[in-house]
């Protein structure tokens, strides 16, 4: 039997949440569009979206390419993960009981996505490059060979050699700070209120689908912020007709979104988006929003302060604002 290629960093079950209905055919359809200029808008299948050939592919040196062990491992969290926000959809309610699983479950789909992924690859590729470059220039390697040594010369060692990050390190990483008890933790300390979309107003999502929302960024900057900053929002579409809202200070419960409420959230899950918004319908009002803030993104960024003989690599978290 062929071991599947195809990996969801979304899983199937949450894309199911917003697929095009009435269904047509065999197979559940969304709308996926392209954030960006120009816009493009196309209806795929949801085994088809959500995806990336070998994206949870592990390959370590001298080792066949293991396809399947993340896979196996994602199925059995998503086996719980899909239960559970099928009991929330149906009493459109959180329980007690519940919170430590939600926060494990938006955790998880905050750092499992190819956004963090390339987050992950700049920062460990700028600490192997940075890391050869103080050593080379300490004079740590010896001479390098003639040919080598003139390229360095002539392009210097950022141009003339490449850097490349194995993928089941970026993986470790990945998974490590998703599961980590520093990422759930302060989730486990949030408020949790859900709002339900009535009528045609429905909730979008995105390829980055985990929003932080921080209304007074303007006074933190340029500094990032986290779960644990004052202020700090989550907001997270569970599906097209409801959403969880979570911060210290919300007050916990259900409520019927208004329609600028669901504007609202809906302008985070844009704005957060990398490449890619999804909806279970698309109309004028949706393509007019997606173009206003199309050039808006936040999300995780990396700065490299290289000085000669040391380098400051930092790693900030820009929120929706």
């Amino acid at each position: 039997m062929n071991t599947p290629r195809k990996h969801h960093y979304l899983p199937q079950f949450y894309l199911d949440g917003f697929k095009v209905e009435p269904q047509k055919g065999k197979n559940s359809h969304i709308w996926q569009i392209k954030k960006g200029n120009p816009q493009v808008n196309y209806s795929p299948a949801i085994e088809d979206t959500g995806c990336i050939r070998d994206f949870h592919t592990i390959d370590f040196h001298d080792e066949e390419p293991d396809h399947a062990s993340v896979e196996k491992m994602l199925s059995d969290l998503e086996s719980e993960q899909s239960a559970l926000l099928r009991e929330i959809v149906r009493t459109e309610r959180i329980a007690d009981s519940q919170i430590e699983a939600l926060a494990i479950f938006i955790s998880l789909m905050r750092y499992r996505v190819p956004s963090f992924a390339e987050h992950v690859e700049e920062s460990l590729r700028n600490v192997v490059r940075d890391s050869f470059k103080i050593m080379c220039q300490a004079g740590k390697f010896g001479d390098p060979p003639p040919e080598l040594k003139k390229l360095i010369e002539s392009k210097g060692i950022d141009e003339a050699m490449e850097f490349n990050i194995s993928n089941w390190k970026i993986l470790s990483q990945m998974f490590s700070v998703g599961l980590s008890p520093e990422s759930i933790g302060p989730l486990t300390d949030y408020k949790f209120h859900l709002y339900l979309s009535n009528g045609n107003n429905c909730f979008i999502t995105s390829d980055n689908p985990v929003a932080l929302f921080h209304p007074d960024y303007e006074k933190i900057r340029p500094y990032g912020v986290g779960l644990a900053i004052a202020g700090t929002e989550v907001t997270f579409p569970l599906t097209s007709k409801i959403l969880v809202r979570a911060s210290r200070d919300i007050e916990p419960g259900t409520s019927s979104a208004s329609e600028a409420e669901i504007k609202e959230f809906n302008r985070r899950s844009i704005v957060m988006g990398e490449r890619y918004i999804y909806a279970s319908s698309v109309n004028p009002s949706l393509v007019e929003t997606i173009a206003t803030h199309n050039q808006m993104r936040a999300g995780f960024v990396f700065d490299n302060l290289f000085y000669g003989d040391g380098s400051v690599h930092i790693s900030r978290f820009i929120p929706v604002q």
